[in-house]
């Protein structure tokens, strides 16, 4: 169950909000993402990019969270889409300003169909798996702390692949790349302000050595 503090932050989310989850399992990813997009159900299209579980797994868990898959999926107020389908290309490249021009164009159709924008979000997985680190941070960057278009994405950030793929001094370059913060890990949950974010903290949440 999300904290107090994370919920109010989840549900207060305004479209420009750029934020970054990092976590440690299946189940407190879930729990942010699924609280995240059920948070934009009424008025919001919402899309979730899938790295280290199925469109089909993802699709299931949202029905037994609580989501209309169906339903939305009628009023093509749902996208669920692989990796591959928004980020990486079959031929591994990386084309950043037209990942956020995808973006921006969806966002921007949303309210010219009536919604409040639309709400995102992305397992980060794949950049780690396909060696595609010098093309993620500029990708992040490239959207910064807030987005142009009204658009909520919440990108979220495995720190036990990050750890074995020996990718934890990107940790902090990440956190700062966003206009918020929440980390969920073995030793509870907490949202904080980028700027605010010291190493130690994140190692006492997360239990990693940065």
């Amino acid at each position: 169950m999300l904290s107090p503090e994370i919920s109010y932050t989840l549900a207060s989310m305004e479209p420009g909000n750029h934020g970054v989850l990092i976590y440690d399992s299946k189940d407190n990813k879930r729990e942010v993402l699924f609280n995240h997009l059920k948070n934009g159900d009424k008025d919001s299209k919402l899309v979730y990019v899938c790295s280290e579980e199925r469109p089909d797994d993802i699709g299931k868990g949202m029905e037994d969270f609580g989501l209309d898959v169906k339903g939305l999926g009628k009023e093509q107020r749902l996208s669920i889409a692989t990796y591959d389908q928004v980020y990486i290309k079959d031929d591994g490249t990386v084309d950043v300003p037209n990942i956020i021009d995808g973006f921006a164009k969806q966002a921007w159709g949303c309210r010219h169909q009536g919604l409040k924008g639309f709400r995102a979000a992305a397992e980060m997985s794949c950049f780690f798996r396909r060696g595609k680190l010098t093309e993620l941070m500029e990708y992040e960057h490239a959207l910064g702390k807030k987005f142009y278009f009204p658009g909520m994405g919440m990108c979220a950030y495995n720190v036990v692949e990050m750890q074995a793929a020996g990718c934890l001094d990107m940790l902090m370059p990440l956190l700062r790349a966003h206009g918020l913060v929440i980390l969920t890990g073995p030793k509870g949950a907490v949202t904080l302000a980028p700027e605010r974010v010291q190493p130690k903290r994140v190692e006492q949440v997360m239990q990693v050595r940065l």
